[in-house]
């Protein structure tokens, strides 16, 4: 099927001719405000410049980010031991803040690890962590996967999304494909190749029952190319961007992940990462107390449009932005700045038509 580029007002963006068009719109939309799972791409160099962090700090900071995928977390732990030499102090706080501290969804099943994790880091990095991920980082992305990988308790998912830490830092390099191969690994991703290019078929979930993950060489090598195209064309459209240097594969994988949950009941839309990091900064209140410098952070990085404290008619991460486009094919959000995805939830959100949640 021919990709359609010209989209008009009012179609139904969930045709499988829109999507690869839709899609890398919301990709560059998704660079330009650095809205990428955990607000990482912003939330990191954001700090490493508010606190002045020199390198074993930074470091640090990912590696804890590493565990908790939760930057609101993994700054309380950091405050508590901002380097390696101080570790024993983060984890008597995590001891004692447990039940309290919140873990990302897709780590929970790790937190109660983190006092090995952060034993088996310690080792493994010795004195100096710049040392240690230069000399991973000189051997290229399939030395630093290797070495990221061996960390204790990090899997694929994990992995992937510490060597964006270390990338964000300088510390590590794009990845060299998107490992499709990887079958179990690289779902999500691959399911998003599949819905943009609408091979639906091979859209491996639970809602579709007749594919059981079974892809076969030709179709990985199809699903790679087109996963390269989208890169080249994303890179073609950010060139001379002020991140142009995050259009990456690192990056493409998330924006593909994200796309997919557009298509999957109560999950992802454009923008949903910084209302989950609101959500996150309040439940972190409820049991720390104020938390002002992540409003400030909040200020200084979006804009308004994308804060939900400021626009009280915004439900968040609620059924009814999470299911708009799924349900509608409109797509909610991106009509502030591209208008031919302008449209009533939009429109209704500005009125406070859905009422007020805040």
């Amino acid at each position: 099927m021919t990709p359609e580029a010209n989209l008009q007002v009012g179609e139904d963006f969930r045709q499988p001719q829109y999507r690869q068009e839709v899609f890398l719109r919301f990709y560059q939309f998704h660079l330009k405000h650095r809205a990428h799972p955990g607000c990482v791409y912003a939330l990191l160099p954001w700090l490493r410049e508010r606190f002045d962090w020199d390198d074993e700090q930074a470091l640090w900071f990912a590696f804890l980010n590493g565990n908790t995928q939760n930057p609101v977390t993994s700054l309380l732990l950091h405050q508590h031991g901002d380097t390696p030499a101080k570790a024993d102090s983060c984890v008597s706080f995590w001891n004692e803040k447990y039940g309290v501290l919140a873990w990302d969804t897709d780590r929970r099943y790790h937190k109660k690890n983190f006092g090995s994790a952060v034993k088996d880091y310690v080792n493994k990095v010795g004195t100096s962590q710049h040392d240690f991920w230069s000399e991973a980082r000189e051997g290229g992305w399939p030395e630093l996967w290797n070495t990221a990988s061996e960390l204790y308790s990090f899997g694929r998912l994990s992995t992937w999304s510490y060597l964006e830490y270390l990338y964000i830092f300088g510390y590590s390099l794009d990845a060299d494909s998107l490992m499709l191969s990887d079958r179990s690994g690289s779902r999500s991703h691959r399911n998003g190749l599949c819905i943009v290019t609408g091979l639906d078929e091979y859209d491996w979930h639970q809602s579709n029952p007749s594919f059981d993950g079974q892809y076969g060489s030709p179709l990985l090598a199809d699903l790679t190319e087109i996963g390269d195209e989208l890169l080249v064309e994303a890179k073609r459209r950010t060139q001379g961007t002020e991140y142009e240097r995050d259009t990456t594969l690192l990056t493409l994988e998330s924006a593909l992940c994200t796309y997919k949950s557009w298509h999957r009941p109560n999950r992802r839309y454009a923008g949903v990462y910084i209302d989950m990091f609101h959500d996150r900064i309040k439940l972190a209140e409820q049991n720390f107390g104020p938390l002002p410098l992540w409003w400030e952070a909040r200020e200084q990085i979006w804009p308004n449009f994308l804060l939900i404290e400021h626009n009280p008619g915004d439900p968040g991460v609620h059924k009814l932005k999470q299911n708009w486009y799924r349900l509608t094919g409109d797509v909610p959000v991106l009509g502030h700045e591209d208008p031919v995805f302008w449209n009533e939830f939009d429109r209704n959100i500005a009125a406070t038509s859905f009422g007020m949640f805040r």
